[in-house]
């Protein structure tokens, strides 16, 4: 009989044992973004990056509408250069580039080619309002919401007014 109870407290212990690595090995696994092939070769993974190329503007229907309470003054567009051109703020020069136009050393970072603010046409298209909620909101994955590092209104109104500016003719007939 006691044989037979040594036999069962050691199964016991070799099934709760092995319960206790395989419980470990899967919490650590779906923690983990390391793996270990047989060889003892350890490598990282990496899951697919998420597709933010489709994400677009989800502008509320009035957002054109808002009007601009900051007049477009010679200050206000310095004010708004300046935002615009400042890492810690703005910061619109990491993807727009200086002029407006894009920035090119910055293209390979970057999930898609970010608007041309050059082009007069398209500018004079968008409203002070749609400026605004854009710089504002942002789009998912791709432009940062303007509201986090400039969390005062005016000084997005500013970089509108500063924006207005760039346009060109496209030298178009």
């Amino acid at each position: 009989m006691r044989e037979i109870i040594v036999t069962f407290a050691v199964v016991v212990c070799f099934v709760l044992t092995i319960s206790a690595l395989v419980f470990t090995s899967a919490a650590q696994n779906s923690n983990s973004s390391t793996t270990v092939n047989r060889q003892g070769d350890t490598r990282q993974i990496t899951p697919p990056p998420q597709d933010f190329s489709k994400n677009t503007w989800e502008l509320p229907e009035d957002a054109d509408k808002t009007k601009n309470p900051v007049a477009a003054t010679a200050e206000s567009i310095a004010k708004g250069k300046e935002l615009y051109l400042t890492r810690e703020k703005g910061n619109c020069i990491f993807c727009h580039g200086e002029t407006g136009a894009g920035n090119e050393a910055s293209l390979p970072r970057l999930r898609r080619k970010p608007a041309d603010l050059t082009n007069k046409e398209r500018m004079n298209a968008m409203t002070d309002g749609e400026l605004f909620w854009k710089i504002t909101k942002g789009i998912t994955g791709i432009m940062p919401a303007g509201e986090k590092k400039m969390p005062e209104a005016e000084e997005r109104w500013h970089v509108v007014n500063y924006i207005k500016t760039l346009g060109k003719d496209s030298g178009k007939p």
